[in-house]
């Protein structure tokens, strides 16, 4: 199914480098910790599993800028400028969890 195959390329991209290196930049100006970061972009598969699936479809849509279908296989083109805002809310519920 070609939406099993774009979330497993979305899940293999967040966890290059250079994606990590971007998203820690980016929240570390909004007061999260390196390895509240680390932990939600490594523990993505637990979390997307957790979330309804209208709330992956929007997360999807939020990431995705363009998808790619060839006789070679599949290219996702990721919004790269819209990934640490996914990431924040997936540490969202975290933290709430944390507080109570």
């Amino acid at each position: 199914m070609v939406e099993d195959a774009i979330v497993t390329e979305v899940r293999r991209i967040l966890q290059t480098p250079e994606v990590v290196t971007q998203v820690l930049a980016a929240l570390k100006r909004d007061q999260v910790s390196e390895a509240e970061a680390i932990a939600a972009l490594h523990d993505f598969n637990t979390l997307w599993a957790q979330l309804f699936p209208l709330e992956q479809a929007r997360i999807i849509q939020l990431l995705v800028r363009r998808v790619t279908v060839t006789a070679a296989g599949l290219e996702v083109d990721i919004r790269r400028e819209s990934v640490a805002g996914v990431i924040r809310e997936l540490i969202a519920p975290r933290d709430m969890e944390a507080a109570e």
